[in-house]
């Protein structure tokens, strides 16, 4: 696997609604972390690699406890 040295940019083939008009979203992946914008707009969002990760797992340990839960008042 390669390094990300450069910037890359891509448009996704979701559509994000705001302001009553649905624009595709525009992902812009940096060494450091991933920008997120609408098309056609200034405003970025910025969320480094690490915040995505640590999300993801509290995630899926919040879906796991839940099924678990769930499994519990079934018996």
């Amino acid at each position: 696997m390669t390094r990300l040295d450069k910037v890359v940019r891509r448009e996704t083939a979701v559509g994000i609604r705001d302001g009553g008009r649905s624009r595709p979203l525009l992902v812009e992946l940096h060494p450091r972390h991933i920008e997120l914008r609408q098309k056609g707009t200034r405003r970025r969002f910025s969320v480094s690699y690490d915040a995505i990760y640590d999300l993801a797992v509290k995630v899926i340990v919040r879906a796991q406890l839940a099924e678990k839960k769930k499994e519990g008042r079934r018996k």
